[in-house]
């Protein structure tokens, strides 16, 4: 699926975000013999919002970057963002998350460099101790990814039941980028041994 790559530098991020190392570091620019990952980050408050922005540097010197708001009004929340790659090109995501007692709904919509867009609607609802989520994925090409899942825990169990469903355009597709690109390897065919 073409989003996949749109908005794959989302993905970039996730991974940066999620494995990176924070190590103070001296010299103005990063080598190619240095493995770590360096992320700079500034929050700032005023009254019910907060900023952030962050900028993420790769081993091989790349950076990028990150903006965001979030906005309460009451039990509802507005996070506006961009993520610009290393090349410049720059995807943008907004997002409305609501409480109401025991249920949490949220609107979420990305968009990739090229302005194609996908969009997500979930709503998790509490029930003692049960947790039930049921989420919709569009995107750009029409077609939809619903999930529906139930956690219960029992004790020290947690026993989770789900089911996905995909329908429309793409609904079949194979997944796109490095793993879709993999080809099988061709194999010689082996003479048999006479016996």
């Amino acid at each position: 699926m073409k989003s996949a790559r749109a908005l794959g530098i989302l993905a970039v991020i996730g991974l940066l975000a999620g494995g990176a190392r924070l190590l103070a570091d001296d010299t103005p620019q990063p080598s190619q013999d240095d493995p770590t990952v360096k992320k700079e980050v500034t929050t700032t408050k005023d009254g019910d919002t907060v900023t952030r922005d962050a900028t993420t540097t790769t081993p091989g010197g790349k950076t990028v970057t990150t903006h965001s708001t979030a906005t309460r009004n009451g039990k509802t929340v507005t996070r506006k963002g961009t993520v610009t790659g290393p090349k410049g090109r720059t995807a943008t995501t907004q997002s409305t998350t609501t409480r109401d007692g025991n249920t949490v709904a949220r609107q979420g919509t990305v968009t990739g460099p090229n302005g194609k867009t996908a969009t997500t609607e979930s709503t998790t609802t509490r029930d003692g101790n049960t947790v039930t989520r049921d989420r919709t994925t569009t995107g750009p090409n029409g077609g939809t990814v619903s999930s529906h899942g139930t956690w219960t825990k029992d004790g020290n169990t947690v026993t989770h039941e789900g089911t996905v469903t995909r329908e429309g355009a793409d609904a079949n597709a194979q997944p796109q980028g490095a793993a879709a690109k993999k080809k099988p390897r061709a194999r010689a065919a082996r003479p048999r041994p006479r016996h």
